[in-house]
């Protein structure tokens, strides 16, 4: 008897070690935390310049940062970084600033200036390292704007992440409250709005390819898609199981994500660094809503991660909290560490 469980427990750990040595092997992939603005919750990809440059919106979210608030940029090529000079705004202008969204020369950028209710759009004409103040917009529904695109006709969408600025017990309930918001000029030129879209969860990123507008979702997991036209917004479908899903970028037609995977760490990690923030990197098929994860990490590499850019063979991830961006080789993503 004593043979027979010598050649089972032999037997079995002939079959352990044949299963480890096929197991895929985890590459090692490089990494650099690449310092800037404490707050670096969003980023574009401006090429307008000659060179390819990261411009990366920065805003101080734990007290230690405070009242910190800038545009930083990151060079592609050399790796410079430099804060952007800002330009005829107006004297009481606080900047502090959120989601951003580059047109052409011309960057959009939500302030919240004053809390609870006080939280323009700020428009920039982009001169080199300089940012040359427009407008400031301000109309009626913009309570708690979190992201911003522009439509095809100039217009621009943006989604309210909430129906009360800052309401926990929408986010804790699941209470779907959010919205998105079509601001256009009327004859006059003066900036009118109107709700698009309502019953949204939890919001907090918008991008538009051609006049299909896809509208983040971060407590119902999903993107929602809607058709843009003169009639407003007409929804398409949703794509699911893109938990708590940040900013939208496109890349090379695609959809591109970070996700807050685990809620109750991310709001653990908004009180002390030292608690980690689980956050994945998704690429989201715009026609089928098929997703892949590029990257994940348990919150060591970067935590709370909220924008991904893929310029050549790196992908650049942004965070809510603390001050650096980390830049990992692209042609090695998409494994969990």
């Amino acid at each position: 008897m004593k043979n027979v469980y010598s050649i089972i427990l032999f037997t079995i750990s002939i079959i352990a070690i044949q299963c480890c040595n096929n197991l895929p092997s985890v590459p090692e992939v490089p990494i650099e935390k690449i310092e800037v603005g404490p707050g670096p919750e969003d980023m574009v990809l401006d090429t307008l310049q000659g060179y390819p440059r990261l411009i990366i919106s920065c805003s101080a979210r734990r007290e230690s940062h405070k009242p910190y608030g800038e545009m930083f940029t990151l060079d592609l090529t050399t790796g410079n970084k430099k804060e952007l000079i800002r330009h005829n705004e107006p004297e009481d202008l606080i900047f502090r600033p959120h989601g951003i969204f580059l047109d052409k020369e011309l960057l959009y950028v939500i302030s919240h200036e004053k809390e609870p209710d006080y939280h323009p759009i700020l428009v920039y004409r982009l001169h080199g390292d300089s940012l040359e103040f427009r407008e400031l917009i301000h109309a009626s529904n913009q309570h708690s704007p979190n992201a911003l695109v522009t439509g095809p006709n100039q217009e621009i969408y943006f989604v309210n992440d909430s129906g009360k600025r800052g309401s926990m017990a929408e986010k804790a309930l699941k209470l779907k409250r959010a919205s998105v918001v079509r601001l256009a000029k009327d004859s006059a030129g003066v900036w009118k709005s109107e709700f698009m879209a309502m019953d949204l969860g939890y919001p907090a990123g918008i991008n538009r390819i051609g006049n299909r507008l896809y509208v983040g979702d971060a407590i119902l997991h999903r993107i929602h898609v809607f058709n843009i036209s003169h009639k407003g917004l007409t929804p398409v479908t949703e794509f699911r199981d893109l938990k708590g899903n940040d900013n939208i970028r496109i890349h090379e037609g695609h959809l591109l994500t970070v996700g807050h995977i685990r809620p109750f760490k991310f709001m653990k990690h908004a009180k002390d660094p030292e608690n980690l923030s689980p956050t994945k990197v998704f690429e989201v098929n715009p026609e089928n809503g098929e997703s892949t994860t590029l990257y994940a990490t348990n919150g060591s590499a970067i935590s709370a991660g909220s924008a991904a850019i893929i310029f050549e063979n790196y992908l650049y991830i942004g965070q809510v909290f603390d001050p650096y961006i980390l830049k990992v080789a692209y042609e090695k993503v998409g494994f969990i560490e």
